[in-house]
């Protein structure tokens, strides 16, 4: 064999294929996570987990002592605690209810968005500026309404449902609303208290949207606009682009929206497991706080797991190859 083809053999052995490509480029963009894991996180993930097994007693001239008490915190957590089990399936129940909300919202916001009309960069900062500054402003203001519902909801304060509205300005309650749309509409109870909770819960829903948002709106402007031109020489309409061009596109960053939003929503400020995490690690109780947060962690990479597996089988992968 010449030396010209040996050259050419060695060559094309070298050379990566496209899938390689991809992955070197995938561990690329993840390396900044997996080395700063590796090299500050790590060991603070292990003594985690250490601690959850021990008694963690501060001493007074600085340091700790540790006694090994077993399975004793996890007991104490599941079996006597009281509020912990309600605590952890209301976080989950939220999770779920607030996932679909976040999603279908962000997603369409994000199409509207992408759409060409006047004062579309200000639009998109309108939903985006606040994940990054108000955040708190957000919070704060919410946490005064629910302040003030408990306040009004104190017996002697307001003697009827026409004082409430008078009081807060609403058109309708939470129960006659969750009422007409039962009777007039013929809801579901599960449809009707999805919905009512929503609209109570717009400050949240549009302040844990505006990643979501961006992410989507990133999806959209990826697709190639020939793509919709031969298919609306081919005669499809709007709506039908939308589901069989758009949404089957951007079904790979639906998935990443749903992940995000699962992690979010477990790890957010107004979480009570979480608050109460970090109750207990103020208090000093660092094996208990440790057991908790362990049993957290666990709920929440199952269904991350599961959530993530079943949209998976329905996400469309375009072949660039």
């Amino acid at each position: 064999m010449s030396e010209v083809n040996m050259s050419a053999v060695k060559k094309k052995r070298r050379a990566l294929t496209m899938q390689q490509k991809k992955d070197l480029k995938g561990w690329l963009f993840v390396s900044p996570f997996v080395l700063g894991f590796l090299l500050l996180f790590l060991d603070i993930f292990v003594d985690s987990f250490r601690f959850s097994f021990l008694k963690v007693t501060i001493l007074p001239k600085g340091g700790f002592d540790t006694q090994n008490v077993g399975f004793a915190n996890y007991y104490q957590m599941l079996r006597v605690d009281p509020y912990f089990n309600g605590q952890l399936f209301g976080s989950v129940r939220d999770m779920l209810v607030s996932l679909l909300i976040i999603v279908m919202f962000s997603l369409f916001i994000a199409v509207i968005l992408n759409q060409k009309m006047r004062g579309r960069a200000f639009f998109r900062a309108v939903f985006f500026v606040p994940v990054i500054l108000a955040v708190g402003i957000i919070e704060r203001a919410d946490m005064a309404n629910s302040i003030m519902s408990v306040y009004q909801s104190v017996p002697g304060l307001d003697t009827g449902i026409a004082q409430v509205r008078e009081t807060t300005n609403a058109l309708f309650t939470t129960a006659e609303l969750k009422m007409y749309m039962n009777r007039i509409f013929e809801f579901s109870p599960a449809l009707t208290n999805m919905t009512v909770g929503a609209a109570e819960n717009i400050y949240n829903v549009i302040n844990n949207s505006g990643v979501q948002i961006l992410i989507f709106l990133a999806g959209l402007q990826a697709i190639s606009k020939s793509i919709y031109e031969a298919a609306y020489i081919e005669g499809c309409s709007g709506w039908e682009c939308f589901w069989k061009i758009t949404f089957p596109m951007i079904s790979p960053l639906i998935l990443v929206n749903v992940i995000y939003s699962i992690i979010d929503s477990f790890t957010s400020s107004r979480n009570e497991v979480m608050n109460n995490i970090m109750t207990f690690m103020k208090r000093g109780f660092y094996g208990e706080a440790s057991a908790m947060a362990w049993v957290y962690f666990v709920v929440a990479a199952v269904f991350i797991i599961v959530i993530g597996f079943s949209v998976s089988r329905f996400v469309f992968y375009q072949n660039r190859e």
